[in-house]
């Protein structure tokens, strides 16, 4: 009834599919008064309803005047000779009648039903003293019809109810066993944490051990003058990453079975169950805080041996020359440049992996061609820069050579590659994990830190070229900036002043729009590379615009959670850590550089302590 008055008065509807809906002859007696009102609707499905004679003969009066209507599907109904002669001899050239030959044997009920309806509307069609006894069978058919209905509707909810108590009880069944599982895991879990504290005080304990013999070989040197003990020294190195190495297999280990714990979290629960998994989530928190515990004193531990590596390989160092080697080592070392040997291919050179004659050290050796003027301004431009660097999170240069026109700079080996190439998982790597991005983003802030303030404010520097590929990663994961060859120099700088350039060197998607505009350098030009490299580091994505579009909507809409890395894994206590990131990247990305902050902020908010 609903859909005949609105057809009285709709412009825009020129199809109705109303198969299949059990209309009787009653609705489709209104149904039919809507159509002589009705200068729309072309096309109308009625198949598999209820119309009997009475229906067919109120669309047959309508069709008389409806010029509208050009197809009308009536099959599957329970029309007879009489129904069907009416609609076909209305005279209408104008609408196509479908499925009249189709129709059904209809039930007694259906009978009784439209029997009923052809004497409402005999009624109907008498003088308005018959109209009130019309009226009167239809509303008594319907609330007929609304009984029937309300008398299903509770028959399929009791259906409901007894299947939805069937499932509880059967999943109430299924859990206990998995809880019961789930806590000898976390048994299991906190037993190995406490086995791995244990191990970490020895390791401490044999640390500080060794850094006191270092002093005190330190001051035998100092009281008689001698020169390092290269061997020693290389040796206990070595010692040193062999321990490094065990705590990081035992901590992967760890890792694996925090995962396989984490997966066995995920199970959906019923709502019903709410206060079991609640449970849950208060013993899985717990895990939690003792992992970031365990993680946190082995980042202390690493920074301590860090500390000690830098301090041995740099004691024979000062700030001075870098040392030179014969170019024929530098051959037998690589295979005369071989693509064996080959690690990579830079803007300058390529960069070929050897090991130096002596005590066997590998190193990666950078060999520019000295027919390219540019590549000879590179080559003495990170020659005197890293001359002058000695910092943990800057790549270590160990000597340079120069011959059969080429030049070449010799550097500590970092086994793990490029930040880029781990964030592509490049040779089926595994990805990194949260706490190793935090740790490389800190890393980074504080190599650029040192490289800007070194020597401040006689001397500023700026790197030009800061991105993930040369951001390098040692056998621990711990990041070091590395490729020098842009590197700029700034005499009596400071944070107000800028440099004008009109030599765009670097990497497009990593330059400020102020330099790209302008050629405007600041202490803060690098800091937006920087930014970009904290995009890389939460989402693994390519550098580019449309990183940085995706970030800033994502933070206006709340919605950072669906940007980061699927690799990721993040925990509830990790989220608001990445998210934090996040923002910082985009205060680093600002188009005014004076809304940026500095690296020796960004490394005070990435390492407070």
């Amino acid at each position: 009834m609903a859909i005949a008055d609105a057809l009285k008065t709709n412009r825009t509807v020129k199809e109705l599919f109303l198969a299949k809906n059990q209309i009787g002859d009653a609705g489709t007696l209104a149904l039919a008064e809507a159509l002589k009102a009705n200068k729309t609707v072309r096309t109308l499905y009625l198949s598999d309803n209820r119309i009997g004679d009475a229906g067919a003969q109120a669309l047959a009066e309508a069709l008389t005047v409806n010029e509208t209507l050009t197809f009308l599907r009536m099959d599957k109904n329970i029309l007879t000779s009489a129904g069907i002669t009416a609609l076909t001899q209305t005279g209408n050239a104008v609408c196509k009648l479908d499925g009249l030959d189709n129709q059904r044997v209809p039930s007694p009920a259906e009978l009784a039903q439209n029997q009923s309806a052809a004497a409402a509307r005999a009624a109907v069609t008498q003088p308005s003293a018959n109209l009130q006894s019309a009226f009167q069978f239809l509303r008594s058919d319907l609330a007929a019809k609304s009984t029937l209905l309300d008398s299903k509707l509770a028959a399929k909810a009791q259906q409901v109810r007894t299947t939805k108590a069937q499932e509880r009880t059967a999943n109430g069944q299924e859990l206990a066993p998995e809880d019961q599982q789930l806590r000898s895991k976390l048994a299991v879990k906190e037993a190995e944490l406490a086995t791995k504290e244990q191990e970490l005080k020895q390791l401490r304990s044999s640390l500080a051990a060794k850094v006191q013999e270092l002093a005190t070989k330190d001051q035998e040197l100092a009281a008689k003058d001698q020169t390092p003990k290269e061997l020693e020294l290389a040796a206990k190195e070595q010692e040193l990453k062999q321990l490094r190495s065990s705590l990081a297999a035992k901590v992967q280990e760890l890792a694996t079975k925090d995962q396989e714990l984490a997966a066995k979290d995920q199970t959906p629960k019923e709502l019903e169950l709410a206060a079991k998994e609640q449970e849950l989530k208060q013993l899985r928190s717990s895990l939690a805080a003792k992992d970031q515990e365990l993680a946190a004193k082995d980042r202390k531990l690493k920074s301590a041996l860090d500390r000690i590596d830098v301090f041995e390989r740099n004691q024979a160092s000062v700030h001075g020359p870098i040392p030179k080697v014969p170019f024929t080592a530098l051959v037998t070392a690589t295979n005369n440049f071989s693509e064996d040997s080959l690690l990579g291919v830079g803007a300058f050179g390529r960069v070929h992996s050897g090991s130096l004659p002596g005590p066997p050290v590998a190193v990666a050796i950078k060999k520019l061609l000295a027919e390219s003027i540019v590549s000879y301004t590179a080559f003495q431009s990170e020659l005197d820069s890293l001359s002058k660097f000695r910092h943990q999170n800057i790549i270590t240069i160990l000597a340079c050579a120069e011959g059969h026109g080429a030049y070449c700079l010799v550097y500590e080996f970092m086994p793990n590659g490029s930040v880029r190439d781990r964030l592509d998982c490049t040779n089926n790597t595994p990805p990194l994990a949260w706490t190793q991005r935090h740790r490389i983003a800190a890393d980074v802030s504080r190599g650029m830190n040192y490289v800007q303030t070194a020597f401040f404010p006689d001397h500023v520097l700026f790197h030009r070229d800061l991105k993930t590929d040369n951001v390098l990663l040692d056998a621990h994961f711990n990041a070091k900036v590395s490729d020098f060859g842009l590197v700029r120099d700034a005499p009596h700088f400071d944070d107000k002043k800028s440099l004008h350039t009109k030599n765009f060197q670097g990497t497009g998607p990593y330059m400020c729009p102020q330099l790209l505009e302008s050629g405007r350098m600041t202490i803060k030009t690098d800091v937006y590379a920087f930014g970009m490299i904290l995009l890389e580091l939460t989402t693994a994505d390519k550098p580019g615009i449309g990183l940085k579009s995706k970030a800033r909507k994502a933070v206006r809409h709340q919605t950072i959670n669906d940007m980061l890395d699927p690799a990721l894994n993040t925990t509830d206590a990790e989220r608001p850590l990445i998210n934090e990131l996040v923002t910082l990247a985009l205060e680093c990305l600002e188009d005014d550089a004076d809304d940026r902050p500095s690296f020796n902020t960004l490394l005070a908010t990435l390492n407070p302590e």
